[in-house]
């Protein structure tokens, strides 16, 4: 079944449920970064009325940028955010009561100029690769990991890695002071679209690693002290989101409203957005799907080590949701 039939199935269940009233409704303080994909959602949301219809109140609290997230989460100060689940089992690993429902496994991709002489990965030994976020952005430890399955040699060792903000970098790389760019995918996006050329999509990269299905890296971490004290109050928000996400994966027309939130400079940029989050979308998690994750987790710690996981080497009991879903 496609994703986005899933997706529709979803949003149709959800819908025959009764609306509660706002006295009735549950309240979740949701932390939402400026031109994130998850306030991308949460408009979608509103305008279409899926959380009342729900019987809940998505709360957003706007976020300076992910990091200030986690620390909001951390502090209280909101009781979910958007993140990647190593981040999740660190906290858990440390005795945080958090736990993580994964939404999409869409990632980022290595681009170098259309007419660069880089032509396979072996061609970045001794190149000046722009790196978006830092030594251990789970993206670079995926491409390290590859390197030295498929090569021998890790990355990190015969390219000269520079680290640093995606629009730098993007900066950089179109100024020919790097020579090729591992970036996030709407910068990655961006750059197809003035003509640069991936090199690999990073879900290649998984796939190379021997890891056949999509792996969810990003999703919702949410305390599991506000699961508790809101009985139904997660399912009734993986509803609005399931709900938002069917129309976002078949409505063309819902894009050109969102325009405005995913700061695409054109019509162009906004397809390729557009396009990119559809294709990411995973509508449902299996056991095989964290059986992958636990390979990954293993594969992504002997490069990143304690700086990565926290010293875990297995992933925590209770990171991932395993409670009833929508």
């Amino acid at each position: 079944m496609t994703v986005i039939r899933i997706l529709f199935v979803l949003a149709a269940l959800c819908a025959l449920a009764p609306a509660a009233t706002s006295a009735d409704a549950l309240h979740l303080r949701l932390g939402l970064v400026k031109y994130g994909t998850a306030a991308w959602e949460v408009d979608s949301i509103r305008r279409h009325h899926f959380d009342g219809g729900n019987g809940i109140v998505i709360d957003g609290v706007e976020l300076a940028n992910p990091a200030a997230g986690e620390v909001a989460l951390m502090a209280g100060g909101v009781d979910a955010i958007m993140t990647d689940w190593l981040w999740v089992a660190r906290q858990r690993l440390a005795g945080q009561p958090l736990t993580f429902v994964p939404h999409n496994a869409i990632l980022g991709d290595l681009v170098v100029p259309a007419d660069s002489p880089v032509r396979t990965l072996a061609d970045l030994d001794g190149k000046r690769l722009g790196v978006a976020g830092g030594p251990i952005d789970k993206s670079w430890l995926l491409l390290r990991a590859y390197s030295r399955k498929s090569l021998g040699w890790d990355l990190a060792q015969r390219a000269v890695p520079v680290y640093g903000a995606p629009p730098l970098l993007s900066q950089e790389l179109e100024a020919g002071r790097i020579d090729a760019l591992l970036t996030y995918w709407p910068f990655a996006a961006r750059l197809g679209l003035r003509g640069y050329r991936s090199l690999f999509a990073l879900s290649d990269v998984i796939a190379g690693l021997g890891l056949d299905n999509p792996v969810p890296m990003l999703g919702f971490a949410i305390s599991e002290l506000w699961i508790s004290g809101h009985p139904g109050g997660l399912q009734a928000f993986l509803a609005a989101i399931g709900q938002a996400d069917a129309v976002m994966a078949s409505s063309d027309e819902e894009w050109r409203q969102l325009g405005p939130l995913t700061a695409a400079e054109n019509d162009a940029v906004l397809s390729a957005l557009r396009d990119r989050f559809r294709h990411g979308l995973v509508p449902t998690w299996t056991p095989a799907g964290l059986s992958q994750t636990a390979t990954l987790l293993a594969l992504m710690a002997e490069t990143g080590g304690n700086d990565l996981t926290g010293g875990a080497r297995t992933i925590p009991a209770g990171t991932f949701w395993t409670g009833d879903r929508p």
